[in-house]
């Protein structure tokens, strides 16, 4: 495996088209667009399947611990494949930035965020590649990031998990620093497509 692609969420029904999944809808946006399906694997504890891009093999995965157990699946996939953390890109919503924008970063801290917090603590490492979806903030954040989407806001999140799937495939073919100067602070959806912010 060349590359493992990691999408953070919660499983079952009544977390779909919530912001804390927003990692769980690019991976099934991944899934439609290079036509592969997911199956469970239990060492991995979580839905597995994987894609070719050009020469590369690249692994994607929706870990099915719930979110503050992410680090769990995700390692296990890491150390399985013998991947190396450069190699690993995690996707998770991030309430601190706006609807419709995107952050890629490398090697930075969690924020806050308890699945990225988990995938740290389970890696020994924070030396791994992030999609940042931003979700906004309303009120409690616990209880808003596990609040579905409203209708009005269905079309502006379809519009951002293509784009944070561009940025995966952007990754592997151009390389990070390309990704994130074409997608940090610049791509503002619902605003303007593709304004500079």
């Amino acid at each position: 495996m060349d590359w493992l692609v990691a999408g953070l969420g919660n499983p079952g029904k009544e977390y779909d088209l919530t912001p804390h999944n927003m990692g769980f809808m690019v991976c099934d946006s991944l899934s439609f667009l290079f036509n592969f399906e997911f199956g469970f694997q239990r060492k991995f504890q979580g839905l597995f399947g994987f894609f070719y891009l050009n020469t590369s093999k690249i692994g994607v995965l929706k870990p099915m611990t719930y979110m503050n157990l992410s680090g769990n699946s995700v390692a296990s996939a890491v150390s399985f494949y013998n991947m190396a953390h450069s190699r690993l890109i995690v996707i998770h919503d991030d309430i601190d930035l706006q609807l419709g924008r995107i952050r890629i970063k490398k090697n930075s801290s969690s924020g806050g965020h308890k699945g990225v917090e988990s995938v740290i603590r389970a890696l020994g490492s924070q030396d791994f590649i992030r999609i940042k979806i931003g979700v906004g903030r309303e009120g409690d954040p616990a209880r808003y990031v596990l609040t579905k989407f409203n209708d009005e806001e269905i079309d502006l999140v379809k519009k951002i998990i293509e784009k944070a799937s561009e940025a995966v495939v952007s990754i592997i073919k151009d390389g990070v620093a390309k990704t994130m100067s074409k997608y940090n602070n610049r791509l503002m959806l619902g605003v303007g497509e593709g304004e500079r912010v």
